[in-house]
């Protein structure tokens, strides 16, 4: 018979080496992460705020920044279509962010509180459709819209992206109103209150996480969005920050530094959001049986 000695192969791990180990890996993984995502961050931020006299100074580019400069953002504000993308981003975002966030509240409380045949199957099929790439959505919503004649406006993109986002929240929706207890409404009927009573007094802010976690999502989607936008959008003066920062590339007067300063534009508001909001966003995920 074999006996392995003290440290050998097969002998006793103790649970706190395990747990070092363990803590070890999670510390690595969380630093190689935090590394491929910052150096991409601080490239753009490097390149964004120096000139591009400084930024590519000697034919290679500048990433140590030594003295600040808004000549990018100048060019941008003064010399683009930027305000104009902005503006065209924001009310697009801001339009399918609302109406995605409201479809996802009645319907995951339909599914929710009421009883029909195929309801699961209904709910499942709904979080399927999320499965489709936007780009196999974008050719027959172009025909809808060209039919219709909406091209080339808020509208289209609205419904467009919130077609993207609404599967999602749906779920998330359903999900959530799961998680609040029937006897809260039940409690509000006995004292005489109406369902919609109820649902705007007692089931909307219990379910406040739930529905800002679909909120943030639909708006990452909508801001983010290149495909749609490309898609149903073909006027220059129509395009969003992200379509028309794509641009900049292939015009004779904008380069590098403004396609940098751009993006930095475009990643501010998803990160302030992020930031201020994470509780709500952490809470809906979580409590949705996400985690």
């Amino acid at each position: 018979m074999f006996e392995f000695g003290e440290g050998a192969a097969g002998s006793y791990v103790s649970q706190a080496t395990q747990q070092r180990v363990k803590r070890t890996a999670v510390v690595l993984t969380a630093l190689l992460v935090a590394v491929f995502v910052t150096i991409p961050v601080y490239v753009m931020i490097a390149i964004a705020v120096q000139s591009p006299s400084s930024a590519f100074a000697g034919g290679s580019v500048q990433l140590f920044v030594d003295s600040l400069s808004f000549e990018n953002f100048r060019v941008l504000l003064t010399e683009t279509s930027t305000p104009r993308y902005f503006f065209n981003s924001i009310v697009v975002t801001a339009s399918s962010t609302f109406l995605s966030t409201v479809i996802a509240v009645a319907a995951g409380y339909g599914l929710t509180r009421f009883d029909f045949t195929g309801k699961t199957l209904m709910a499942r099929a709904v979080l399927f459709a999320y499965m489709f790439s936007p780009i196999v959505l974008a050719i027959p919503l172009y025909v809808i819209f060209y039919t219709l004649g909406l091209l080339n406006s808020y509208f289209a993109l609205t419904l467009a992206l919130t077609a993207i986002s609404a599967p999602f929240t749906i779920w998330l929706m359903w999900q959530y109103f799961q998680t609040v207890p029937i006897a809260l409404e039940e409690s509000a009927w006995v004292r005489g209150a109406s369902r919609t009573r109820t649902i705007w007094d007692v089931v909307l802010p219990v379910a406040r996480p739930g529905y800002i976690s679909a909120a943030i999502f639909s708006f990452a989607v909508s801001w983010n969005d290149f495909t749609m936008a490309r898609v149903v959008m073909s006027q220059d003066e129509m395009y969003t920050i992200t379509v028309g920062a794509s641009l900049f590339l292939d015009r004779v007067s904008i380069g590098w530094g403004e396609t940098m300063a751009a993006s930095l534009l475009i990643a501010i508001p998803p990160f302030c959001i992020a930031l201020f909001l994470q509780n709500y966003l952490l809470q809906g995920f979580n409590v949705g049986g996400l985690e």
